[in-house]
């Protein structure tokens, strides 16, 4: 692939990555991408024969590398209560940033398009699986059993999601300040201290 044609695909799925996180997927229409991503039309089709759909695949795809980059690297130097802060400030920065428009990079998508797209509905189901395999190995890390780490890092993203949802609804960080002292409380249980 050309560098320029790269250059363009990197807008589009950022675009789409951008409205998609806003709107949902019933929500966002290809006339918004393009024009949001400043793309040509003609390239949007011959980018993505598959249409929106296909877009919108790859654009929560970027999400399944980036979100478990961001938890590893998180973890470097801290101690396993100043990793859980920093991911929950993370997302808590999302949101102001966005005016609380930007919640889950994938949540509206899952809630609106999910069974009806087979390809959304793996691809989805993919990117939450990377992210609770980096929250595991997160976990293990710090000192928490194999055994216990997967179901508690599903109760930890369990935990962010909602709390996401509660602060788009109330347009307030809060939700996610309540929760932290409760997520490094519940982890403590299963991480030794140092």
């Amino acid at each position: 692939m050309s560098r320029q044609r790269s250059d363009s695909r990197d807008k589009i799925i950022e675009g789409a990555r951008t409205l998609l996180r806003r709107h949902g997927y019933q929500g966002t229409g290809l006339a918004q991408i393009i024009e949001f991503s400043g793309a040509p039309r003609g390239s949007v089709y011959f980018l993505f024969p598959g249409g929106k759909e296909e877009m919108a695949v790859a654009a929560v795809r970027v999400s399944r590398t980036s979100i478990p980059e961001l938890i590893e690297q998180a973890r470097i130097g801290v101690t396993v209560e100043e990793w859980l802060e920093s991911l929950v400030d993370y997302f808590a920065d999302q949101l102001t940033e966005s005016e609380f428009t930007e919640g889950c990079p994938i949540a509206t998508i899952v809630l609106d398009a999910v069974p009806w797209s087979k390809a959304l509905t793996d691809a989805c189901r993919e990117v939450y699986d990377a992210w609770i395999a980096a929250i595991v190995e997160g976990l293990v890390g710090y000192g928490a059993p194999r055994p216990v780490a997967p179901s508690l890092a599903v109760t930890l993203m369990s935990c962010l999601e909602g709390a996401l949802v509660l602060c788009r609804a109330r347009q307030s960080i809060e939700p996610l300040q309540q929760i932290t002292p409760h997520l490094i409380a519940l982890v403590g249980h299963h991480v030794p201290t140092r």
